[in-house]
């Protein structure tokens, strides 16, 4: 059975798989990536820490919170 993978790049709108009361509806400001230090150039792929999304709050505060792509779905417009 084939992966489905999905990409998340700044400006996107997600909201959380969790089926939690007042779920926002965020933005994607940045993808967390990191590339490991190792003596193969080759070898150096970015590894993935996390999606860094904000959102108002129903006071209207700026939130902002790191969260795994596996919490998050897109919400297409």
């Amino acid at each position: 059975m084939a992966t489905i993978h999905t990409y998340f790049h700044a400006g996107d709108v997600v909201k959380l798989k969790q089926n939690i009361s007042n779920k926002p509806e965020m933005v994607v400001l940045k993808i967390n990536k990191i590339r490991p230090t190792t003596e193969k150039s080759e070898e150096r792929r970015p590894i993935l820490l996390g999606v860094t999304c904000y959102w108002f709050s129903t006071t209207f505060i700026y939130q902002e919170r790191t969260f795994s792509s596996k919490d998050l779905e897109k919400i297409v417009c």
